[in-house]
């Protein structure tokens, strides 16, 4: 069994669009691949879904089911990672960092990612870096 970790980006995208690509990736595929999460990831999650004031404003939702959602990340998750290796990777953008340290930490095979500085780097550490339609199509 496949394992991936998925960026907030696509988290946040699946709960905004339960219709869309990423959703698609995070329930259609789920007995295709194992979902690893980190504390990071589900808290940069929780703090663009509650405090995007731009988000809230275009997608009308509750905090109750921002915070559902969330719980059932953590439900759905194969594992969700508490310590993590402290790498340095991305320059740009070090919240991306985390990514890759939990990828690196589950040995998975994927990240999926909408961000382009994670997607500029294609692989890390023999872990492919790639967009939910691409993963949509591995999956098939």
């Amino acid at each position: 069994m496949l394992k991936a970790v998925l960026d907030t980006s696509i988290l946040v995208s699946a709960f905004l669009k339960k219709e869309g690509v990423n959703a698609k990736v995070l329930l259609g595929g789920r007995d295709r691949y194992h979902l690893y999460l980190s504390e990071d990831i589900l808290e940069e999650t929780s703090l663009v879904l509650l405090t995007y004031e731009r988000i809230r404003k275009k997608y009308h939702y509750t905090n109750d089911e921002a915070l559902e959602y969330l719980e059932t990340l953590r439900v759905v998750a194969k594992e969700v990672i508490r310590k993590l290796p402290k790498i340095r990777v991305i320059e740009r953008d070090p919240k991306d960092d985390p990514v890759l340290a939990c990828a690196l930490k589950v040995k998975a095979d994927f990240i999926v990612s909408k961000d382009d500085h994670l997607k500029d780097l294609r692989e890390y550490q023999g872990i492919r870096i790639v967009s939910s339609q691409d993963f949509l199509e591995l999956l098939k």
